[in-house]
Formats: structure tokens, C-alpha cells, sequence
């Protein structure tokens, strides 16, 4: 069983899956937020890189985002030969407005990832109106998918493109025609909006949820569970478009809905290097910006057969629980895991079928490449947003968390979920003890306190305390009380 579980209530806005009720997946949006996977701008190009075959593009953020030439409309209508000596400089001038999509989100020092080659998704099919590509899923029978390349092959003319998605196996013609027309009109409608607006400019940016439930919602989900009434009544009018009635329920408990959900303390466990296997293995995580480096460890566990089994045995679990948790931390990017050494060929054909087995899970694209000469396994995952890791910390000056500290921007929208939860007690204030780099840090930004304040009627008391990784309620009650107890 499968639910998807939605924190709207408040600033930062939470989407997670959960399997069996225990976390599988979960992305954040801020409203300070980067711009987003999914996003179209109306750009102004900044710089033209022919020695990159790249140019930069202003989108109105803080960073220029990076347009590659593969990923101009203009490269694409070309023929082979003319694309292998056709330079950027002559498809794209600096000053130009170009149309463009968020492909890949800020992360680190790096802006943005930039297509030109836009892209409308619907619950059957991705429609792409400059890419002339055919494409089914994975997932679909092999015996089904030549009907269905041919079918979209006759709707599309030399400029467009779709991929036809896993809800389309029994080939419902009528909806994906209906369909593909509701997503042509979406790009018209998007074409006309940017004529109308000077660039740099923000065109459209779907809901938080949008292409998360996008990709999730499949007749496995049970049930949407949603703590805010707005987006609630959103997400219900937005599910009501599926052929497969999904329940979506409105959370009205006092109880913050991921504390409920145990989703916190899940997220809480991801921010870990370390993760411990059900016999007493162990797995260490490793993140660099350059790759993830995954070491496997036999710990606890010394197994009560020869020693072969053991390690078979032992990478089985790890195998199973490191593609669990590169979906759960959603790490991407180049990742090497340290297996225990194998020397069996068997042993390893077995790892790399568990491996491929459990890829199939995940809704983002994975490569599997293999041992090599060194008996490393390599895979990469595609990057579509920041891991958990880069969302709620930082690498500061001092370390925990392997070098990471939590975010004072984490703290801070945790502190509004605190005062969300005090809204049904009679305090008027709340002595908050935090970790002391968030307390300077409210300090500098007073009018955010502030803004918390106002909005749910409550006073911080703040002060700084030992720990760097709590927000701790030391009393609530009346600000003068409060202030009395503190100050002995």
C-alpha cells in the first residue's frame, strides 16, 4: 500500500511517498526557492560559450542558468552532417529572448540547467512540441510497444515528439488523444503569454506537488493525505482528470501530519552517513560534490556459514537497502559502492540482477555499469533536484553530520511548524532553545521572527543552547514568567 503525504500547512511545502507506511521518497519547496524542475522562463541570453557549445541565460534569478546547443530547437532541425560542423554562435546571439525550461535545478555554485526543448507532461504521455522522438515506457510489454509507436508516430508531424507513459498499456485511445490535445494547448497557450512579457521573466511554474504526483500516482496509491485546505481542494479537482479514482483526504489533526506520519524521523535518519542493515552490516555514505561513495561493512555480522555465503549474503542486504536509500536521500550524479570483496563471478552476476531489479522501483533514470578492474561498482543516477543533503544543510567551518550542519533556513521553517502546533494552547509565549548559529542568524533577520509571530499569535523567547541539531520547547507561558525563568 502507498501513500502520498502532503505538508502545504505553512511556508516550505513537503511531498512524500510512503510505502507500507515507511518513507520512500520526499522533496522540498521553499518559497525563497531556486527555480524548480519543470519551470519555463522567457530567458535573456547573457553569454554565448562556442567553445563550450553552451551559453548562459538570465532567468531572473540569482544565477544565470547554462543552455547547451544539443538543447536548442534550431540544433535539432538540422541534419546529421550539418550538426557535426554547426558552431552556437550561429543559432543563438547574445541579448536574444529564448524560450527555455528548467531541466535540472540550481545546486552548489552551478545555475541551473536550461532546455530549449520544451516539454508538457499529462498522466499518459509527455508531449514534446520541438522534439521529433517517439518513445514508450520501459515498463510497457515489449509486444504492446509497437502498436503504440506507431499510433504516436501518425499523431505527431517532423517537429513534435511524446513519450507514452505506462498508464496507456491497454492503449485508452480516446484519453490520450484528448490528451495530446490538452497538451498542445498548453504549449500555445504558453507561447502566447511569453510573447506578451519582457525577458527576463518567470512564464510558468507548476504547483509543488504537480510533477511529483506526476510521477507517483499510480493504482498502487491508496490515498493522498493533505494538511492544508487550499491545496487540498487543488489536489482533489487535479486527481478528478485520472481514469483511476485516487481518495484524497484533508488532515485536520493537531498533530504536525509528517510527525504523525513518522516522516520526520525518517528524514531525520537520511541527514546519517551511516545506516545499519537488519544482521548487523553496516553502509557508509560518502557524498562529495564530484560522486557518492558508498562503502559496505560486514560489522556485527560474522554469519554462521563459510565465509563466501557471508559476504554474498551481506551484499544481497546492501544491494536492497542502497537503491532504498539513493531514492530516499535522492542522491545523483556518479556513485561507486565498496562492496565486501567477491571473488565469484556467480556472486556478482547475482548482485548486479538484485541491482537491476530494485532500479526498477525508482521513477528516476539509473544506469547500472558494472564491477570493475578494482571490484567497485559504478551506477549513476539522473540529477533532477537537490538531495536531501544539499536542501536542509551546508558544509560550514565546524562539523557534524560528516561535515554537514543543518541549514538555519531548516530551522527556521521547523521553528514555524512549532509555533503552527502551539496555535491550539493558551501561551502566550514559547522559550525556544536552539543550536547557537541559528539564534545569531534570527538575530540578523528579525523580521522573519517577526513575521512567524504575527502570523500565528504567538512570542519567541529564543536563546542559544548546547545542542547543533534541536529545537528545544523549554516552557510556554507568559512572556514576563518566561523571561523571569531565563534570565536567572
Amino acid at each position: 500500500m502507498q501513500q502520498v503525504v502532503i505538508n502545504a500547512a505553512g511556508l516550505e511545502k513537503r511531498t512524500a511517498l510512503l510505502q507500507n507506511e515507511k518513507l520512500v521518497e520526499c522533496a522540498y519547496q521553499r518559497p525563497d526557492e531556486k527555480p524548480s524542475t519543470g519551470s519555463i522562463y522567457k530567458g535573456k541570453v547573457q553569454k554565448v560559450l562556442p567553445g563550450m557549445q553552451a551559453v548562459f541565460v538570465d532567468i531572473g534569478t540569482m544565477k544565470n542558468g547554462f543552455l547547451h546547443r544539443d538543447d536548442l530547437p534550431a540544433f535539432q532541425m538540422l541534419s546529421k552532417e550539418e550538426k557535426k560542423k554547426i558552431s552556437i554562435s550561429s543559432l543563438i546571439k547574445e541579448g536574444e529572448s529564448v524560450l527555455v525550461q528548467i531541466a535540472k535545478e540550481e545546486t552548489g555554485d552551478k545555475g541551473a540547467k536550461l532546455t530549449a526543448l520544451l516539454s508538457f507532461t499529462g498522466h499518459l504521455l509527455v508531449y514534446f512540441p520541438y522534439t521529433p522522438h517517439i518513445g514508450v515506457s520501459k515498463k510497457i510489454k515489449e509486444s504492446d510497444r509497437d502498436v503504440l509507436l506507431k499510433w504516436g508516430a501518425v499523431q505527431t508531424d517532423e517537429t513534435e515528439g511524446m513519450i507514452i507513459r505506462t498508464g496507456c498499456e491497454k492503449f485508452p485511445e480516446k484519453e490520450m488523444k484528448n490528451e495530446l490535445k490538452n497538451l498542445r494547448k498548453q504549449f500555445s497557450e504558453t507561447v502566447i503569454m511569453a510573447e506578451g512579457i519582457k525577458a527576463p521573466s518567470l512564464i510558468i511554474r507548476p504547483p509543488f506537488y504537480y510533477l511529483l504526483l506526476e510521477k507517483w500516482l499510480s493504482s498502487n496509491v491508496e490515498e493522498i493525505v493533505v494538511d492544508d485546505l487550499d491545496t487540498y481542494s487543488r489536489i482533489k479537482e487535479y486527481v478528478s482528470t485520472y481514469r483511476t479514482p485516487f481518495q484524497v483526504k484533508l488532515y485536520t489533526e493537531k498533530e504536525p501530519i509528517f510527525k504523525k506520519y513518522g516522516i520526520d524521523v525518517e528524514l531525520e535518519k537520511s541527514l546519517l552517513p551511516h545506516v545499519w542493515l537488519k544482521n548487523g552490516a553496516s553502509l557508509y555514505f560518502n557524498v562529495t560534490e564530484a560522486l557518492t561513495v558508498i562503502d559496505v561493512n560486514t560489522g556485527k555480522f560474522t554469519g554462521k556459514k563459510d565465509r563466501s555465503k557471508t559476504m554474498a549474503e551481506t551484499n544481497v542486504l546492501a544491494a536492497k537497502e542502497i537503491m532504498k536509500q539513493l531514492r530516499l536521500r535522492n542522491l545523483a550524479g556518479m556513485i561507486v559502492i565498496d562492496f565486501i570483496t567477491m571473488q565469484s563471478q556467480s556472486d556478482k552476476d547475482l548482485i548486479l540482477s538484485v541491482l537491476k531489479e530494485e532500479s526498477k522501483r525508482d521513477s528516476t533514470t539509473i544506469n547500472l555499469y558494472g564491477f570493475t578492474k578494482m571490484g567497485l561498482f559504478e551506477l549513476t543516477r539522473k540529477k533532477e533536484r537537490p538531495s536531501l543533503l544539499e536542501t536542509l544543510t551546508d558544509k560550514p567551518r565546524n562539523d557534524i553530520m560528516n561535515n554537514h550542519q543543518l541549514r538555519p533556513e531548516t530551522f527556521y521553517y521547523e521553528l514555524e511548524r512549532i509555533a503552527m502546533e502551539y496555535v491550539y494552547h493558551d501561551d502566550e509565549a514559547i522559550w525556544l532553545e536552539v543550536p547557537p548559529y541559528f539564534a545569531e542568524w534570527l538575530k540578523n533577520h528579525s523580521d522573519k521572527l517577526s513575521y512567524i509571530e504575527k502570523k500565528y499569535g504567538r512570542l519567541f523567547v529564543v536563546t542559544p543552547g548546547p545542542k547543533n541539531r534541536e529545537l528545544i520547547v523549554r516552557q510556554t507561558g507568559a512572556l514576563s514568567d518566561l523571561k523571569k525563568r531565563f534570565s536567572h
